[in-house]
């Protein structure tokens, strides 16, 4: 009876595999390869690139770094503004200067139409004025908000089938997310709403006024603004178990920022992620701008301080 069970999972693992095999495609990468998968999302699909470092392979317990805005990480000549996070090349050079944990990256793509909707923090629409609230559903977000449909299926789809087919560590530590923009405040929303599934979370230039450049006004960014703060002081609690990062530069559009990034640094004060705090940590970045070339000079920094904190500031 054993072993008739130890076949029947084995053929199960067999058909997971073979139902999403790796598609071709035409990224070029460094010191590694990359695996490209289309798997299953609502009625639709989502395409994923998977990273393996040369360093990496034949390892296991593996740390897994979930990023947002996949399609932009690893190729300039197939991003839309031609400019890339250079994640491959920062792994095989930055970051081989530093002692560190080898780690793989799941680069999941956005779905361009729908990204507002997707990574705006979706119950922090409940505590918003219904006539903005309204107004955004109509011309931001497409009738519909979407960010706790795409977490939970990062937690229910995506990550099961990352840890079923790649030797990664399975605990809560062994997970992190990183996005960037409004890819910031999903991953700061995961850590709040999936407190088991992410053991840290990098916000870069995260977006705090929560709206695109052209809705920037007073009234509607503080209808965004202040229930985003109160959402975050009832449900995020520094437990000393979970990283965070957040940071902003001061060129383009990050030079919008300080108001209301000054106000998330007091929120985030009050819940216990301050300078007292060795898994916290926060930047300005002089001289940075809002793109993929700012990003792809400091993201390592985050990634380091996620998997050894070392107490530098």
């Amino acid at each position: 009876m054993q072993l008739l069970f130890a076949h029947f999972f084995l053929l199960i693992g067999f058909q997971l595999f073979a139902q999403y095999s790796p598609l071709e495609h035409h990224l070029s990468v460094y010191r590694g390869e990359l695996y490209r998968f289309t798997l299953p999302f609502d009625d639709t699909t989502r395409l994923v690139d998977i990273y393996i470092p040369w360093e990496a392979k034949g390892k296991r317990g593996l740390k897994t770094l979930y990023m947002h805005d996949g399609q932009m990480l690893f190729d300039s000549t197939q991003t839309w503004n031609h400019k890339e996070w250079k994640i491959d090349e920062s792994y095989g050079s930055t970051l081989s200067r530093y002692a560190h944990e080898p780690f793989i990256v799941v680069g999941i793509h956005n779905d361009p139409q729908n990204r507002y909707a997707e990574f705006f923090p979706q119950k922090v629409a409940q505590k918003m004025p219904a006539t903005f609230r309204e107004e955004l559903l109509q011309n931001l977000w497409n009738g519909e908000l979407r960010a706790d449909a795409y977490l939970n299926w990062i937690e229910n789809q995506l990550v099961p089938f990352i840890e079923h087919n790649y030797h990664v560590g399975k605990k809560t530590q062994d997970r992190m997310v990183m996005g960037s923009s409004m890819g910031g405040l999903i991953s700061l929303y995961a850590l709040c709403e999936k407190p088991n599934l992410f053991g840290g979370a990098a916000c870069l230039s995260i977006h705090t006024p929560m709206i695109n450049y052209g809705m920037f006004s007073g009234p509607m960014i503080e209808a965004l603004v202040g229930p985003f703060n109160a959402y975050l002081a009832q449900n995020l609690r520094a437990d000393h178990r979970h990283y965070l990062y957040v940071d902003r530069g001061t060129e383009s559009l990050d030079a919008y920022y300080q108001p209301y990034h000054d106000r998330l640094l007091q929120t985030l004060n009050s819940v216990g992620y301050n300078t007292a705090n060795t898994h916290f940590l926060e930047a300005i970045i002089q001289g940075a701008g809002h793109d993929e070339s700012a990003w792809a000079d400091r993201w390592h920094i985050p990634l380091l301080f996620m998997l050894e904190n070392n107490g530098s500031r």
